[in-house]
């Protein structure tokens, strides 16, 4: 947010949890208070809220704009903000470009990896922090925490990773492979000599039951078996071929995926208004003087962490301004 939106809320109460001058979430760890707080600020300001009504079309008029309600008429405003968050089509973004905007086409962001009947998702829960994804043929690489889900692979390190890659993604059909670096070490060198170490190191112990990469031990069991790597062997036994075998699971250990998977829907949509036809100073249309945009709607989309809220809260908060 900015350091504006801030004060306004915590003039009106809100205890905000900042850092860097950035908010991040309300003290209370509870989004009702900012619910509570806007609709306090709502009938204080003698604001109506019109629920269940269908705006068919919106049309600029002069200096304004006569917005036609299914089953209620037209109504006539100078000004209009639009809020009306991401559309997961272009059919919902149209009436916007018949208006003469420029629409970036809306492609999913945000989204966590599928990957069907793939024995990885037994796996489900295990979080390993950091690891790196990378998918091989583009320049697309992100690291974070990874968990691992009963349909397949989510947690920071994937979605910023397809954050990124939105349209890279969508132009592959979700369907693609990932490489997996469990150490989240950049240099192939490093981890074969932490190989070598661990065989100089632990060289009569038993493979299975000691794990010198602090990997959680389902997973360190589940790659040894992946990788056809015999459990009961020593360290010391695994010879040439099992030592480059650990090094490739532990820095490129690949996974076919196969589609999208979220929750009902993806977090967040890529795409949408044009930046180019956006004064940001006002928020307001360089196309539709008088028509404000805010959010989602906007062709903008970040990683995870609050950054989709923070564009949320800032672009309404300008707009709201109506310079």
């Amino acid at each position: 947010m900015t350091t504006d939106t801030v004060e306004w809320f915590e003039s009106r109460g809100v205890e905000l949890v900042t850092q860097d001058d950035r908010c991040i979430f309300p003290k209370a760890q509870n989004s009702q208070v900012i619910i509570d707080c806007l609709m306090s600020e709502i009938h204080a300001l003698g604001i109506t809220i019109k629920l269940q009504t269908h705006i068919e079309n919106i049309s600029p008029v002069n200096d304004s704009f006569k917005l036609s309600i299914k089953g209620k008429g037209e109504v006539t405003y100078d000004k209009v903000i639009i809020a009306t968050g991401g559309q997961p089509k272009m059919s919902g973004l149209q009436w916007l470009a018949d208006l003469g905007h420029k629409i970036e086409p809306p492609v999913p962001s945000l989204l966590t990896f599928n990957m069907p009947k793939n024995p990885v998702t037994e796996l489900m829960g295990v979080v390993v922090n950091p690891a790196s994804v990378k998918i091989p043929g583009t320049k697309l690489q992100d690291d974070g925490p990874l968990l691992v889900t009963h349909w397949g692979m989510s947690g920071p390190a994937i979605l910023k990773l397809s954050a990124w890659g939105a349209r890279v993604l969508e132009a592959k059909n979700y369907q693609f492979k990932i490489l997996v670096n469990w150490l989240n070490q950049k240099n192939e060198d490093v981890i074969r000599t932490q190989v070598t170490e661990a065989i100089d190191t632990n060289g009569n112990k038993m493979i299975r039951n000691t794990n010198p990469f602090n990997l959680p031990n389902r997973l360190w069991i589940f790659l040894l078996n992946k990788y056809e790597i015999n459990t009961e062997l020593r360290w010391i036994e695994l010879g040439k071929k099992g030592k480059n075998k650990i090094v490739q699971l532990l820095y490129i250990d690949e996974y076919e995926v196969s589609g999208k998977t979220t929750f009902k829907e993806e977090f967040v949509t890529c795409g949408g208004v044009s930046l180019s036809d956006v004064n940001f100073k006002t928020m307001e249309s360089k196309v539709c003087p008088g028509m404000y945009f805010t959010g989602e709607l906007l062709d903008i989309d970040g990683i995870t962490g609050g950054f989709n809220f923070q564009a949320a809260w800032t672009t309404g908060f300008i707009a709201g301004k109506l310079n």
